[in-house]
């Protein structure tokens, strides 16, 4: 386990919170390491990857020892926090696992999955070719267009291939943008599957690099030919460890982006004025039994006589059907709503004089 390390001053509190997982993550950097030995092949896929995710790859030339991945991964991540790094790539080699490299993501400062890709000779008899002699170069900050071949890649059971293209896309797809140069797309990287063959046993893959050429075509569009450039690795999946499936629940979430529209509101309008106006839908309304304002004119008087006393009392009576059954007397000794809503105005207009002593 890793050392909690606390901040002692403002500064370092806000290197800390300056490493702490964000919800939106900027692009990856990619660590790369070089085991007790690593041959002339394991070197140059290293470089190769070097070059083509420069200037957010970080390549050591040392050798480390005493690192094992899926034995103790205490090395990598004190290696990948110490350069803020997000993705490790270690090249070695030994008898068991000749030119080994493992991949491994980086989250929360802990390992969060991990696999591993053997290099294969090539079945040509070739020899993968020196760094210094490679014929791929790309510029700095351009990014490769990448194809994912195989109906492997898209086999929803299949975790492991899952895995193994969720790495590769983190670690090629470089800064996110909505505008793209048509120019600047000038390669393309074929990641290619062999179809399953037997149960239980994975397909290899084949790494291509690809130069992009537009000839003329006699029409609008231009006609697009490839030229295979660059080496050739064909790879054989080792060992893998997936990640937990919780924690990489967590590692999924994203938050709101900075420059993303508001999400619009049903039934949420502003009117010219700028103020907020809600729609409010209710259904049907049962208004036989809605208690209506009860009038004096109205009312039933103690001397008046009805046909059907009895029936009135179940039933509610229609208002307003017949006016010459509802008559109201009114005596003129007793004081009327106007007259008792004057006196009532006149004692509020009263000014209320102070009191002498």
């Amino acid at each position: 386990m890793l050392r909690e390390v606390k901040p002692k001053n403002p500064r370092t509190a806000r290197l800390l919170k300056k490493k702490e997982p964000q919800l939106i993550e900027s692009s990856k950097r990619t660590l790369l390491l070089h085991g007790t030995k690593c041959p002339l092949p394991l070197n140059t896929l290293l470089k190769t990857i070097h070059g083509l995710t420069n200037p957010n790859s970080v390549l050591f030339h040392k050798k480390n020892d005493n690192i094992h991945p899926f034995e103790s991964t205490e090395s990598i991540e004190f290696l990948a926090d110490k350069n803020e790094c997000g993705i490790v790539v270690y090249g070695s080699s030994n008898k068991k696992r000749p030119n080994c490299m493992t991949l491994t993501r980086i989250y929360n400062k802990k390992v969060l999955d991990m696999f591993e890709l053997l290099l294969l000779p090539p079945a040509d008899g070739e020899t993968i070719p020196p760094p210094n002699a490679l014929k791929l170069e790309i510029g700095i900050g351009m990014k490769p267009m990448m194809l994912f071949a195989g109906s492997i890649w898209e086999d929803a059971t299949s975790r492991t291939y899952a895995m193994i293209k969720s790495v590769l896309l983190d670690m090629f797809k470089g800064e996110e943008t909505d505008k793209i140069d048509v120019e600047g797309l000038q390669y393309l990287m074929m990641v290619g599957a062999e179809e399953p063959a037997e149960a239980g046993l994975l397909p290899i893959i084949h790494l291509r690099w690809y130069k992009i050429r537009t000839r003329r075509s006699g029409h609008k569009l231009p006609r697009v030919e490839l030229d295979e450039v660059g080496p050739k690795f064909d790879f054989r999946i080792g060992r893998v460890r997936n990640a937990d499936p919780d924690v990489m629940k967590e590692a999924m979430k994203q938050g709101k982006r900075p420059n993303e529209e508001a999400r619009t509101k049903k039934n949420i309008t502003m009117d010219s004025i700028g103020d907020k106006v809600g729609r409010v839908h209710l259904g049907k309304q049962d208004l036989s039994n809605l208690q209506t304002r009860k009038m004096k004119g109205l009312k039933r008087r103690a001397g008046v006589d009805t046909d059907s006393e009895e029936d009135d009392d179940d039933e509610p009576s229609n208002y307003g059907s017949d006016v010459s059954e509802e008559i109201t007397f009114v005596d003129e000794d007793e004081p009327s709503d106007v007259d008792m809503m004057d006196v009532d105005e006149e004692e509020k207009g009263r000014s209320k004089k102070p009191r002498l002593s």
